[in-house]
């Protein structure tokens, strides 16, 4: 049975309108842009969708989490709206997206998610990682381009991994993962150009 539902309603200036705010999010690091033009697929929340839908093709490896495996729905509406591949072996994804229900048990410290090389940089993973808030929870301070001295931030409760992850960013910069967390329709981007302390 079809599990496909709407996306956006126009599909042309409501993908630009989220490019444009996923771009305002990687330009200046740890502020916080929403995306509200269309539901989450399945158990997926609407950010989560709505940076696929903008940023995913049929030429985009995309690994995910296991509950989104399991996940019919998120599944068929990613085939029929955006043609990505959902298989993607770790190293070879270009998106990699953790579901909230995976957070406690996820190791992703032990996957081997493509950092980029000297050459092509740019061509890291771009790690989406649902958080159960972007106002409250572990806190941190980020520091480097696109922030004026520094920005502090809130990410919600994050798995040991994440963290570790996220205290690595900037250290191996032009390499490493570019970082958006999601919260239902709230996005924040920390790019691997970016410092991160806990505070």
């Amino acid at each position: 049975m079809s599990h496909i539902t709407s996306a956006f309603t126009d599909a042309v200036h409501d993908s630009q309108f989220c490019f444009r705010r996923l771009l305002k999010a990687m330009s200046e690091p740890g502020t916080l842009v929403e995306l509200d033009r269309c539901h989450g697929f399945g158990a997926m929340m609407p950010a989560t969708s709505q940076v696929l839908l903008a940023m995913a093709d049929n030429s985009t490896p995309l690994w995910l989490s296991p509950s989104f495996l399991q996940d019919n729905t998120a599944i068929q509406n990613i085939h029929f709206h955006t043609g990505a591949a959902t298989n993607a072996a770790s190293e070879q994804a270009a998106f990699a997206v953790v579901a909230l229900d995976d957070m406690p048990t996820i190791k992703l410290d032990e996957l081997a998610f493509n950092l980029g090389n000297e050459e092509y940089p740019d061509r890291s993973t771009t790690l989406v990682i649902e958080t159960d808030s972007l106002s409250s929870g572990h806190q941190f301070k980020l520091t480097g381009p696109g922030i004026k001295d520094e920005r502090c931030i809130q990410l919600g409760e994050l798995s040991s991994d994440i963290k570790n992850i996220l205290l690595a960013q900037g250290e191996a910069f032009p390499l490493g993962l570019d970082l958006i967390f999601v919260s239902a329709e709230q996005v924040v981007a920390i790019p691997r150009s970016t410092s991160v302390e806990a505070m």
